[in-house]
Order: structure tokens, then sequence, then C-alpha cells
């Protein structure tokens, strides 16, 4: 008997595991605390470049995956942020974890690949939907080519990144989980499906927030280049990967002085 690819079953019974049974004690937030800034800043787990910001902060718990454990912390009494690690296992993770602590609103902010000639590399895209070219987004919705971003909260980012002169781009984004197999046709499929970047998240972030009834946006930088599949390569040397990597903390501290406005409707 044929059997159906594992991939392709969709469950949607009660999981046997929650996150509050793997918290040592309760985690209780803030009434107004609503939001929280999934940041991909800090690389091998160096978070010196967010010190003035970790600063105002205190650390909540930890997010404990395969990849090893992710901060949660607690901005002044404005919001959270989250130092990610990649993957949209991780993401679908502490999605899971800020849902069960009262978080409605999830903002992802990070690198991609660039896809399209056309975007130019020095843009930010802002994601409206996610090829789901993952595993972890299926554990959370059945079986589809995309997954949409929340149209209000993302509306709500453009216009607090078109407010600081970002270069904006409304876009589709391939959600991978290896990297390794982007291949020639591969990456042509994908621009043919609309996609402007490839990166490793946000349709499990998507997924999981559409699921738990949360509201998810995410903005992304490029980092390297496969718009010629035969020349990949990193954007910029050292030097001006540390000068995007400051303006990008400055970006941040004004995005969490930024989300306790933010008013959406139902």
């Amino acid at each position: 008997m044929e059997q159906t690819p594992p991939i392709l079953e969709f469950f949607d019974d009660k999981p046997v595991i929650s996150p509050l049974t793997m918290q040592d004690k309760p985690v209780i937030l803030a009434p107004q605390i609503k939001t929280a800034i999934c940041t991909f800043l800090c690389e091998n787990n160096d978070h010196t470049i967010l010190e003035p910001i970790l600063a105002n902060s205190h650390l909540l718990f930890y997010v404990y995956g395969r990849t090893g454990k992710i901060p949660v912390f607690q901005y002044k009494d404005e919001c959270l942020i989250v130092l990610m690690t990649v993957g949209s296992p991780v993401a679908v993770a502490v999605v899971e974890y800020l849902k069960c602590i009262g978080i409605e609103n999830i903002i992802a902010y990070g690198t991609a690949g660039l896809l399209d000639e056309r975007v130019p590399d020095t843009a930010c895209v802002l994601i409206e939907k996610a090829i789901r070219d993952d595993g972890a987004s299926y554990h959370y919705l059945p079986a589809s080519v995309y997954v949409e971003t929340d149209k209000h909260l993302t509306d709500w980012l453009e216009c607090f990144l078109c407010n600081r002169q970002m270069q904006v781009v409304r876009g589709i984004t391939w959600t991978t989980d290896a990297m390794f197999r982007e291949t020639s046709a591969q990456v042509a499929r994908r621009r043919q499906q609309g996609a402007v970047t490839v990166e490793m998240e946000c349709a499990g972030f998507a997924a999981a927030c559409l699921r738990l009834k949360m509201r998810f946006a995410e903005f992304v930088f490029f980092s390297d280049t496969l718009v010629d599949v035969k020349n990949w390569h990193m954007f910029g040397d050292k030097e001006q990967h540390n000068e995007r990597r400051s303006l990008k903390v400055v970006l941040l501290q004004s995005l969490l002085n930024a989300v306790q406005k933010i008013n959406l409707p139902n």
C-alpha cells in the first residue's frame, strides 16, 4: 500500500508536550508587554554588539533546542528581545514559548540571500509571504506552497521603516532547511514562484503564529547573493560588514522604543 510522505500528513490533535511543562518557574509579564523582537544580530553567541541594549534588559528564560539555548530578555517594561539562532525548528519553538507567556506580536529581524537582481542589495525586504521549503511549518498548517505574514503588523512595520528613511521593498521569501542544497535549478524555480530572498526561518515563524493566533512580521537585509549562481558571494568586506551591523543595532534600538505603540485592528 502506498503511504503518504510524513511531511504531507497533518495531525490536528492536542500536543503531548507544552512549553509550560519545561519551564523551571512561571514567567509573568507586565500586561503592557505584548510584542517580542526576534533578532539574528548576535553571531556565534557573541552578545557584545548588543551590550548597550542588554544593559537595559534582564534575562527571563531560555528556549532550549538542539542548537543550544536561546536567551529571552525583557527590555525595560516595553517588550521582549529574543537572540535567535538559525532554522525553522528554533523559530517554532520560540513562538510556542512566547505564546504561553502572553505575547501577541512577533517581529523578526535578520539577514537573507538576494535572489532578484531588480532588488537593490542595500534595501531591506519586508516579507509578505514565504515559500514553505522547510519542514517545521508543516507541523502547524496543512501543506501549501506559501504562508503569509500578518498584513496589519507588516503595514505597521513598513511605516516604521519608511519613517526612518529605510529603502523598503515588499516581497516573497524562500524558506529552506538546507542551504547547501540551493541548486541552480531550485533557485530558478523559487524565482518563478516570486521569491526575492532566501532564508531559513520565516515560513516556520509565520505558520506557527497563524496556528497559535499570533501576529508575525519580518524584515531582512541582504548578507549574500545568489543572483548569479556561478558567483555566489557575501556582500562587502569585514569593515563594511561591521558598519552594517552597527547600523542594524541602531535600527533595533529604535524598533524597541516603538513597539509599545503598536495598536492594530482585530
